[in-house]
């Protein structure tokens, strides 16, 4: 039930900053929070990370169904497994998911808004989402990583748990 809320909370963050955004600041206006390297801005990506599958008309709709099928899963696997730590990285991956496939299907587009500039480099422009996703992917490598027994664990229904003779062959 906490997971469930928390996942509800990190959402809605994300859409209200996101909304917050969209009403305040014009499309590709640069707002300086730290002058030459941190701004605030609005833009649309109709595709994944670095813009991937932005240029296609069809990458939008890929891109939904992806997200919508990657959430379903991390939802499986988060309520079936008891790590603490599991948790907290798969419930900051699934927040992130849903609170850009929302932007996917209501704009057709997802809103990014933070904008970091490193001299002639300007990162590519991100959102809470794309955070949340980022550090729960980060958190969940350091855990498998710490406790790699963590791989044993049937997350899904079609995974059959791993005994010690599968990991010597």
């Amino acid at each position: 039930m906490v997971l469930s809320f928390v996942i509800v909370l990190l959402i809605a963050a994300d859409q209200i900053i996101k909304s917050v955004v969209n009403r305040q600041i014009l499309p590709d206006q640069h707002i300086p929070v730290i002058e030459d390297f941190f701004y605030l801005v609005n833009r649309k990506n109709s595709g994944a990370a670095w813009s991937f599958l932005a240029g296609a008309a069809w990458g939008i709709y890929v891109l939904a169904a992806v997200s919508a099928l990657v959430t379903v899963v991390l939802l499986i696997a988060l309520f079936r497994t008891s790590h603490t730590g599991l948790r907290v990285a798969l419930t900051m991956i699934t927040a992130g998911s849903v609170g850009n496939l929302i932007d996917r299907i209501r704009l057709k587009a997802v809103t990014d808004y933070l904008d970091f500039h490193f001299g002639r480099y300007i990162f590519p422009t991100f959102n809470l989402a794309d955070m949340l996703i980022v550090c729960g992917t980060i958190l969940l490598m350091i855990f498998v990583l710490i406790d790699q027994t963590l791989l044993d664990q049937p997350l899904l229904p079609w995974q059959k748990r791993r005994d010690m003779t599968d990991h010597e062959s």
